[in-house]
């Protein structure tokens, strides 16, 4: 078992939990601690972390390091480690890349000190993406590490959209679009998904229409990577994932799929059929989408991870986007080998339930 103790009344030590025990972590003490903490997200939501953490690669398995006050854990973050084809290990978040939005469950800042002491000899190389700009472990990382290997913005639309408070030129674009959706009349249907079996029959529509517009095109940064095992995490976290989709004469057009956490919205992947580019089907499906989630109470769409290639900013700017930013930084190297003993499984009771 390896412990780390750090300063403060609020975390004693850090312990570490790999493997068996931290699916048992994720299945039993994680859901305590994302519940109580406000600033979670769906992408800490314990489903989604199983749904990846039991589809992980052979050479690869999930992590769990906490920070312990008392003998219960008072904050935690959830990682992948694996061992390279040279030999080496590597850890990064849990469920990344997939995640877009990466943060530690419990916010004291004592215990995020202490979780953040303890990254650097996890692995020999250490990959902390996508955190939340505005999280603790964000803020100390810069504190301890200076400048972020990178930083990518993230687009985040308030519901319902102020169509008023966008420019001129931006609302033309939208009525004439809309103008265009509406001459079609009855041809244009929308569909929420509302089961896993629905869920299941969407993803296939989504995955066909990703791979058909992007056949021809060259890896774009930040695109997502439908190689991962989707369809299997999927399976795990169907209460939180729906897929929205346009259909033109009953035939797909456009997808979205998405994780709902209370009233904030993820977007995770969006795909649209090429050959109908004059409808302008991804602005069709995300204008409904936000439309119909407003009207069920919800107060945020995250579109994400967001670059500069493919028109990206100005789509999601159409929307009237507020712009924040997540950073990735590498650990620094302890510079010797990791001595891996994992907490077992059975620690567990130390800790919990809660």
């Amino acid at each position: 078992m390896r412990t780390q103790h750090c300063a403060g009344r609020a975390a004693e030590r850090i312990q570490q939990y790999s493997g068996t025990a931290a699916l048992a972590f994720l299945t039993g003490v994680w859901p305590a601690l994302a519940d109580r903490d406000p600033t979670a997200t769906a992408y800490q939501d314990p489903r989604w972390l199983l749904g990846w953490a039991r589809h992980l690669p052979p050479a690869c398995e999930p992590v769990v390091v906490a920070a312990l006050a008392d003998r219960r854990p008072v904050a935690a973050l959830a990682l992948a480690r694996q061992v390279t084809p040279s030999g080496r290990t590597r850890v990064t978040p849990l469920s990344w890349p997939a995640c877009e939005l990466v943060r530690p469950v419990g916010e004291s800042a004592e215990a995020v000190s202490g979780l953040l002491q303890h990254l650097p000899g996890l692995a020999d190389d250490v990959l902390v993406a996508d955190l939340a700009a505005d999280c603790l472990l964000a803020r100390q990382a810069f504190s301890r590490w200076g400048e972020p290997q990178a930083q990518t913005l993230y687009a985040t639309v308030p519901l319902p959209v102020d169509l008023a408070g966008l420019s001129r030129s931006t609302r033309r674009d939208h009525t004439r679009r809309q103008r265009a959706v509406h001459a079609l009349g009855d041809r244009v249907g929308y569909h929420r998904t509302r089961t896993a079996s629905e869920l299941a029959a969407a993803y296939e529509v989504l995955e066909s229409l990703f791979r058909r517009r992007n056949s021809r095109r060259a890896s774009v940064a930040g695109t997502a990577d439908l190689d991962l095992p989707w369809r299997q995490a999927l399976k795990y976290c169907a209460p939180l994932a729906f897929i929205a989709t346009l259909a033109l004469d009953a035939r797909p057009v456009a997808a979205q799929l998405c994780l709902r956490r209370e009233d904030r919205v993820y977007s995770v992947i969006t795909a649209m059929d090429p050959a109908q580019r004059d409808l302008a089907p991804g602005h069709a499906l995300l204008r409904t989408l936000c439309e119909d989630l407003a009207g069920e109470g919800c107060t945020s769409l995250d579109l994400g991870r967001t670059t500069a290639e493919d028109g990206q900013r100005s789509y999601k700017s159409a929307y009237g986007a507020v712009w924040t930013t997540t950073h990735t930084y590498a650990a620094p190297s302890h510079g010797r080998p990791l001595v891996h003993n994992p907490a077992p499984a059975a620690d567990l009771e130390a800790v919990g339930p809660f």
